[in-house]
C-alpha cells in the first residue's frame, strides 16, 4: 500500500556536548555541559560552533555543590572546533563527533539526527488513515473501554486493512468510514467507537509487533 502525503516524518537534530571520563580504555560520559535540540542540521552545526567559540565549559564540582567554570585558552578551542569540523559520523543518525582531550577528562560534542513520524487522524474511509501503513504487517491489537482501561481481547496476527474493516487471523472487525483513526504511521493506530454519551468510547489499538515488543 501507498504511502500517503500526510504520513510525513521530521528530522530533529540534537546537540551534545559533556565531560567524558576514560574508563578501562574508553573515554565514557562524566557530566553533562549542553543538551540542545534544532530543526535543521544547519542550525544545529552553526550553533555548535559558536557554543565551541565561547570556549566556557563549566564542569560540577566533585561534591556537587556548584558548576566552576572551565575555558579553554584560544588555541585549544582553534583546536577543538578544527577537529569538530573534521569529524565526520555515519551521515544517518550520527552527524558528527569529537572526543577532545583536556587533561585528565576530554570534551564530547556530538551532533545526532532522529527521524520522528508526525501523529495523524482520519476517518477510517480516508486515505490518510493510518492504520492502512500496518496492512501486511504482524500487529498485535488491544480492544479496550478508554479509562479506566478495562483490556477487553487481545490478539496477534497478520493484519489486513479492507474499505469495511480489519482483519486479523480470524477475526473481522467492521468500521464505519466516519470512524475516527488516529495513530503515528508504520508504528501503531488506535480507531474509537463510540458507545453513546456519558460513556468511554471502545478502542481498537493496533500496534506494530516489532515496536510493541520494544
Amino acid at each position: 500500500m501507498s504511502a500517503h502525503p500526510s504520513w510525513r516524518f521530521l528530522d530533529r537534530f540534537d546537540l551534545w556536548v559533556d565531560w567524558l571520563q576514560r574508563e578501562g580504555g574508553v573515554w565514557k560520559p562524566h557530566q553533562s555541559v549542553l543538551h540542545r535540540t534544532f530543526k535543521t542540521r544547519e542550525e544545529t552545526l552553526l550553533h555548535a560552533e559558536r557554543f565551541i567559540g565561547r570556549g566556557d565549559f563549566p564542569m560540577q564540582s566533585a561534591t556537587g555543590s556548584s558548576a566552576a567554570p572551565v575555558t579553554l585558552m584560544r588555541n585549544r578551542r582553534d583546536a577543538l572546533l578544527r577537529a569538530f569540523r573534521e569529524a565526520e559520523g555515519d551521515g544517518v543518525t550520527l552527524i558528527r563527533e569529537v572526543q577532545f582531550p583536556v587533561g585528565e577528562y576530554a570534551l564530547g560534542v556530538k551532533v545526532t539526527r532522529e527521524r520522528i513520524a508526525e501523529e495523524v487522524r482520519a476517518p477510517f474511509g480516508s486515505a490518510a488513515n493510518p492504520l492502512r501503513s500496518l496492512s501486511g504487517r504482524a500487529v498485535r491489537l488491544t480492544v479496550l473501554i478508554e479509562h479506566p482501561y478495562d483490556v477487553l481481547t487481545r490478539a496477534q496476527g497478520s493484519l489486513e486493512v479492507t474499505d469495511r474493516g480489519a482483519r486479523l487471523g480470524a477475526e473481522t472487525q467492521d468500521f464505519a468510514a466516519g470512524v475516527s483513526v488516529v495513530g503515528v504511521p508504520y508504528r501503531h493506530a488506535t480507531v474509537a467507537i463510540s458507545r453513546g454519551l456519558l460513556k468511554k468510547p471502545l478502542l481498537y489499538r493496533y500496534e506494530l509487533a516489532e515496536a510493541a515488543g520494544e
